[in-house]
């Protein structure tokens, strides 16, 4: 089905930058000026090219009404396809390629021509090779070349019948009838992108390095040289306009450089028609105005290709009629967020999610800034933003502590009445676990769609295989064990902490609103800790080094799922055991973490806000097999999917995949084949799920209350007795403020 969106741009002039005759003479940074605001409405379908018409790198070219494309099929063949754009066509097979490798194509159709298909890849025979085909498949001509061997990126044409392919490190050059003629080496780090434009010039782009911007240049054939270098912003990807335009990309933002005039114009923000920059592959301007996009995931295969068509109207055309849901982010937006909010707006008839991010950006921080004066301050932000007169309506932290702030007071609202609507979502279709963060009596304020686990994990042969330990055990093994490292320092006050996590039961009865760290047992567990001596230094920059060293290691990490404990132990080497933190007797001790998504209580429009958040449940990352969900089913299959996979290594190192269930128990390959999840593996990490428990906001607040007061005393600057008496004080004080 068609799906219409209206997108408000403001354009932006490009000031002039000078040509140079070599690309080593780039300008500076282009400036930009502000112009006039241009609406575009958007189209946007499912082309149908599937895993069956699985795009290859840049191997799209558009001839009028006509896009062609190369794929390669299941059973192992290349082909031509081709997908007519004047309705929702599906695609179609032209002709295959003979066992040839197609790695780029371009179109060769003059006005009122019958169109010409060149093709550059490798032949069966293993020779690199630049081809024509008419649409029939009929082979025009043939030519086979020998050159540094690279993949083929992008395939163009200029407007004397002269081909150029692209390779990350070099541009070939081919007469009109496909003889090599020399190539044109990258003066930087890599190649990106290249496209013919107008009259038939041909512009490519490169990086100087990671961190630079991308350069502009024009190919010159007969001097075999780039010329005309220009800095530009954005990655690098180029398209092509009418009349001698380009078309590139930054971020989410499409522009338009005309080379001749030397004028940038952003033509619109992709967010605002629901696609997004990062799955845009393909971008042209059609003979009639139209912007051409095609979008999908290079990783992941089964999505389909979807192609948008942008062409500009009135300002009266401008709304489509949905209701605005606004979703606030407590921190940066997390990946893959855009492309989930975009398929949202795409499929809803009825709602269009905006997006507001609000994290450290413009907090003030000091030498003396800690952390309780961040969370102070960035609360102050969303505070604010949340008594507006319109407020938000979708409210979701990284954190799920952050998050507590505001579902004890009332400001979330209950989820079960919605949920119990649902025809797509049963709470009891959730693990227990993790679902107790957001249970409040009867009252359900939020579902994670995945989770972690925060634990203290190291080699077994160091912490020995059982799981857990007693506090006296943790502080015995630290001052066996001087040289002991983490990442962020073995600090007296990270010891504290450790030891608290598990034990803060036996100073504080959150039930009856009382403490006691005035008494013996707090005060001999700080003076122990005062007697340790540890690494305190932080060793994330030399971590691999402390591995080799064979340091004694402690790692206070997240198992974020069951490909986790197969990682770690490929990367120390030997088997992994989750300890956990330090508890009263002995048993393991570990916490959920993660964030979470509610809808605000103050929504103008909860039946919208509840409509995204259950597709936001459904979908984040419900395809990967990896994680710890949140949802039975998807817990189950990661794990099973996992053992079920297998990987060797040849002679010639180069890795190899099979499936378990599938490789048949008489094969014999003479590879040695692993399991990416072992059955020992597996058990240690649901054996976690038995003893994980929530980590509350009040019992980091109070852990904090405490670490603070005691650094101090392990400066040197209080006596054990002030220490233990303000603590006791500030504690209390805490404790009856909350009651």
């Amino acid at each position: 089905m068609k799906k219409y969106f209206v997108v408000i741009c403001v354009a932006l002039l490009l000031a002039g930058c000078g040509n140079s005759s070599g690309a080593d003479a780039a300008a500076d940074m282009v400036r930009r000026t502000e112009g006039e605001s241009v609406f575009y409405a958007a189209q946007v379908w499912d082309t149908g090219i599937t895993p069956e018409h699985w795009p290859v790198s840049r191997s799209f070219a558009l001839a009028e009404d006509m896009l062609y494309f190369a794929e390669w099929s299941e059973e192992g063949t290349w082909s031509v396809g081709g997908l007519a754009l004047s309705g929702e066509n599906r695609p179609v097979t032209l002709f295959q390629t003979a066992g040839d490798s197609v790695e780029a194509l371009t179109v060769t159709q003059e006005p009122e021509e019958v169109p010409i298909l060149a093709l550059a890849g490798r032949g069966r025979e293993g020779m690199s090779f630049l081809a024509a085909y008419n649409v029939e498949g009929e082979q025009l001509w043939r030519q086979t070349y020998e050159c540094k061997r690279e993949i083929l990126f992008s395939l163009a044409r200029d407007g004397e019948g002269h081909f150029y392919a692209l390779s990350r490190d070099q541009v070939l050059l081919f007469d009109e009838e496909g003889v090599y003629q020399g190539s044109i080496p990258c003066p930087g780090e890599s190649y990106l992108d290249m496209c013919a434009a107008g009259e038939g010039d041909v512009y490519a782009t490169y990086r100087d390095g990671p961190a630079d911007e991308p350069v502009l240049v024009r190919l010159q054939y007969q001097g075999q040289k780039l010329e005309g270098a220009v800095r530009i912003w954005g990655d690098g990807q180029l398209g092509a306009r009418r009349e001698g335009s380009l078309l590139m990309r930054e971020g989410s933002g499409l522009f338009s450089y005309d080379p001749q005039r030397q004028e940038s114009a952003k033509l619109l923000e992709l967010t605002d028609c629901d696609l997004t920059g990062n799955n845009l592959q393909f971008m042209e301007e059609n003979s009639d105005g139209e912007l051409l996009l095609l979008s999908w995931e290079t990783a992941r295969y089964d999505r389909p290709v979807e192609l948008a068509r942008l062409r500009e109207v009135s300002g009266e055309q401008q709304t489509d009629g949905k209701q605005t849901i606004t979703w606030l982010h407590v921190g940066p937006i997390l990946p893959g967020v855009d492309d989930l909010v975009a398929a949202f707006n795409r499929q809803s008839q009825e709602y269009r999610v905006v997006t507001e991010s609000v994290s450290l950006k413009g907090v003030t921080v000091t030498e003396n800034t800690t952390g309780f004066d961040l969370d102070t301050e960035i609360f102050m932000c969303v505070n604010t933003r949340l008594l507006a007169s319109e407020s938000a309506d979708i409210l979701s932290f990284v954190s799920y502590q952050d998050m507590e702030r505001y579902l004890s007071k009332g400001y979330l609202e209950d989820l079960a009445p919605y949920i119990a609507r649902s025809e797509n979502i049963d709470r009891e279709d959730y693990l227990e676990g993790p679902l107790e963060y957001y249970v409040r009596g009867e009252a359900l304020y939020g579902i994670p769609a995945t989770f972690n686990i925060d634990a203290l994990m190291g080699r077994e042969s160091e912490l020995g295989a059982e799981p857990g330990w007693t506090v006296e055990e943790f502080l015995d093994w630290l001052q066996e064990h001087p040289d002991a490292v983490i990442q962020e320092g073995m600090t007296k006050e990270n010891v504290l902490d450790f030891c608290l996590k598990g034990t803060l039961e036996e100073y504080v009865q959150l039930d009856l609103g009382q403490c006691d760290f005035e008494g013996e047992t707090f005060r001999e567990l700080l003076q122990r800790v005062q007697s340790l001596t540890t690494d305190s230094a932080a060793h994330w920059d030399d971590w691999g080094k402390m591995l080799e060293e064979k340091r004694p290691i402690l790692e206070q990490g997240l198992a974020y799922g069951f490909s986790a404990c197969n990682a770690w132990e490929n990367m120390y080497g030997e088997p992994l055991v989750y300890k956990g933190y330090p508890s009263s007797d002995g048993s393991p001790c570990y916490f959920y973490t993660g964030g979470g998504m509610g809808i605000l209580s103050r929504s103008a429009c909860k039946e919208g806000a509840y409509a995204f958040w259950e597709y936001y449940l459904l979908n984040e990352e419900s395809d990967s097999t990896d994680l710890y969900y949140t949802n039975r089913e998807l817990f189950v299959k990661g794990m099973e999917q996992l053992a079920d996979e297998q990987y060797a290594y040849t002679a010639d190192g180069k890795m190899q995949f099979r499936r378990l269930s599938e490789s048949g128990s008489a094969e014999e390959d003479g590879l040695e084949w692993l399991t990416d999840l072992t059955e020992e593996q597996r058990d240690k990490q649901l054996a976690m799920m038995e003893h994980v428990r929530i980590d509350t906001l009040e019992n980091q607040t109070i852990r904090n209350i405490v670490i603070e007061e005691a650094s101090i005393y392990f400066a040197g600057v209080k006596d054990l007795e002030e220490t233990c008496r303000v603590i006791q004080s500030r504690v209390s004080m805490y404790l009856a403020e909350t009651r």
